[in-house]
Parts: C-alpha cells; structure tokens; sequence
C-alpha cells in the first residue's frame, strides 16, 4: 500500500494539532510546578505546625508519591506508543511459538 502524499490543509492541521498539544504540555507541567512550589512553600510548614512533625512528614511523603505518581504516568503516556494489531498479532505469533496454545484459555 502506498503512503498518500499528505495535501497542504492536512499539513497546517497536523502543524497545528502540534503546537496546541505542546502548549497544553507545557500548560500541564508549568500547573503542576505551580502546585508543588505551593505545597513546599505554603502546605508543608503548615502541616508540622498542626500536626506535628510525624504526621506532618507522613502527608508531605503522600504528596510528593502523587506528584511523582502523575508526572510519571503522564509522561509514559506520551512518550509510549499504544498498542495497535501488529503490536498484538507480534505477541500472539510470541505466545504459540513459546507456550504451544493459540488461546490463553486453551489450557490442556
């Protein structure tokens, strides 16, 4: 099958949908600094202050796992590429020739 040459409107389309998810990009993790200066600055002293520096530490650890948690994940969601049919017929090919079955519930 031959790659169509891609005409100038698809071209601008396809420039534009660029720059708009990479201003969104940016948008996201510039919000997401924003919110994290904010819990260093304004919601951690608070938080040793009211309740005390155990419990206090125990919410800092929580904030920072979920702030690692959604950078991580976003990140991996854009950078890896989703699974499409060669991707699955690549690991079905894997799963006759290694476990002898063409189906994962064809169990003998």
């Amino acid at each position: 099958m031959a790659k169509q040459k891609e005409t100038f409107c698809g071209y601008i389309t396809r420039i534009s949908i660029q720059l708009f998810s990479l201003v969104l990009v940016v948008s996201l993790y510039a919000l997401i600094g924003l919110h994290f200066y904010g819990w260093i600055i304004v919601v951690t002293p608070l938080l040793k202050k009211r309740l005390g520096t155990e419990f206090g530490m125990t919410w800092a650890a929580i904030g920072l796992i979920l702030l690692y948690n959604i950078v991580f994940n976003h990140m991996l969601a854009m950078l890896i590429k989703p699974g499409s049919t060669e991707d699955q017929k690549l690991i079905e090919r894997m799963r006759i020739r290694d476990k002898q079955r063409a189906h994962r519930k064809s169990v003998e």
